[in-house]
């Protein structure tokens, strides 16, 4: 069984990863990297023919992204992931044909055609249910906890191989955590927070709190940007349930994008959530979905966010793109706003150059001067590194593991931590990994 890196090697995000094994093959993920350019993952050529089955992980643009390109070219392989996992990836594929994943005359254009191809050849699978590929793997999905339907994949050949996409080992509002009882021979494990230790939830939300009630003391409006599926949905329902307690003031929440879309699809698949939620919504009328804080602006001009204090909670997470940018541009002057991020934000991102601490940003060839304050709450659909090394030492029978989905410093610090009980591998793009 080999490995080869297209993406997600030594970087976060273009998750891409083929798997081979006498005369079979399986890609496992196949997402892009947003930036001030998107990148691809780095198929070869000659491998492109082998395209026959992908598995995606989760809906997310950087696992899922670079399907419309696949089909755009004229190949049909099989797509398999879970339910929530399709219909969200409908939505998010769409739009980002529409905001420029299918830009005109750069070679890399395709349409919403290829996105409907990419849906209809969509596989749908359940959790812990086999399944064989077209060419003879055995595959199953196991729960992942990082967003609704989100999924690690076990591929079974002469090895049993587990690639985790993003997991996520803690419960949430909404999620439990991922599958933990697991026998494999090697394993190709995220560092995103290699390096690091999430706070608890509990540490987190006092923040949260603290800093929201402060900026609306003082008149001002809080932005939350934050990703439309996953961390949208984890956040609109924490707000609900700290202002029906009284821990936070009732206030407005503006919903903005497409996180009001996630939030209909999550509640469309509420048997992927815990069992907290599904009690809630099936067995009672206290249906945290349809809160009466919950609000979308009437006006294109968004005036009537600004008529009292309020929260917006917004897309894109990371500032790339999204009605996000529009409130950056209207409450950037003002002292008493604030930004409060609340997720990964990728390197070279103007969500992270904000919280690196420049003072200015551009946004459609424009400079904005930053006045409003600058937050940072953690709440993650990922691992910190104590967390992902549990992960890890819980498996049965494992030998290697093959770090990916990180930045140097995490992956370095992770492969530290691991290779006193494993061989640890952290490949480059390109790279083939025997397993």
């Amino acid at each position: 069984m080999e490995v080869y890196a297209y993406g997600g090697a030594r970087e976060v995000g273009r998750n891409c990863f083929l798997v081979h094994e006498k005369g079979k093959y399986i890609i496992l993920d196949c997402g892009v990297k947003l930036g001030e350019q998107t990148e691809y993952p780095q198929i070869p050529d000659n491998m492109r023919q082998h395209i026959h089955d992908v598995v995606v992980t989760h809906a997310h643009l950087d696992h899922s992204g670079y399907l419309p390109h696949i089909f755009r070219d004229g190949l049909r392989p099989h797509v398999h992931g879970t339910k929530p996992t399709r219909d969200l990836i409908t939505v998010l594929l769409a739009d980002y044909a529409r905001i420029g994943g299918g830009r005109k005359g750069s070679g890399d254009a395709f349409t919403q055609k290829d996105v409907d191809m990419s849906i209809r050849n969509f596989r749908l699978h359940e959790f812990n249910q086999e399944f064989h590929t077209g060419h003879g793997f055995r595959a199953r999905l196991l729960n992942a906890g990082h967003i609704l339907g989100s999924a690690m994949v076990m591929v079974e050949g002469d090895k049993r191989l587990l690639y985790t996409g993003d997991i996520s080992v803690r419960g949430t509002k909404l999620l439990d955590g991922c599958e933990r009882n697991i026998h494999c021979d090697a394993l190709i494990m995220e560092s995103t927070y290699g390096d690091e230790e999430l706070p608890s939830v509990k540490e987190s939300m006092k923040k949260l709190v603290h800093e929201i009630k402060e900026t609306l003391k003082e008149g001002g409006h809080v932005l939350i940007p934050s990703f439309a599926v996953g961390r949208g949905q984890e956040i609109l329902l924490l707000l609900e349930a700290y202002m029906k307690s009284g821990a936070l003031p009732e206030t407005k929440i503006y919903v903005e994008g497409m996180i009001g879309t996630g939030m209909k699809i999550t509640r469309q698949n509420i048997i992927y959530a815990n069992q907290e939620i599904q009690r809630r919504i099936l067995m009672s009328e206290d249906d945290p979905f349809k809160s009466k804080y919950f609000r979308t602006s009437r006006r294109k001009d968004k005036h009537d966010v600004f008529e009292e204090p309020s929260i917006i909670v917004s897309t894109s997470g990371m500032l790339t793109g999204g009605p996000a940018i529009g409130y950056v541009e209207k409450m950037a002057h003002n002292p008493k706003n604030k930004i409060i991020f609340m997720g990964y934000q990728a390197e070279g991102t103007p969500g992270r150059k904000i919280l690196e601490g420049e003072k200015e940003v551009e946004f459609h060839g424009e400079k904005i001067k930053l006045r409003m304050k600058v937050a940072e709450v953690r709440i993650s659909g990922h691992s910190g590194k104590s967390e992902l090394i549990q992960f890890a030492k819980g498996i049965k029978g494992l030998k290697k593991v093959v770090l990916i989905h990180g930045e140097e410093e995490g992956l370095n610090s992770l492969k530290e931590s691991l290779e006193r009980s494993y061989e640890v591998i952290i490949p480059s793009l390109g790279d083939k990994i025997n397993i």
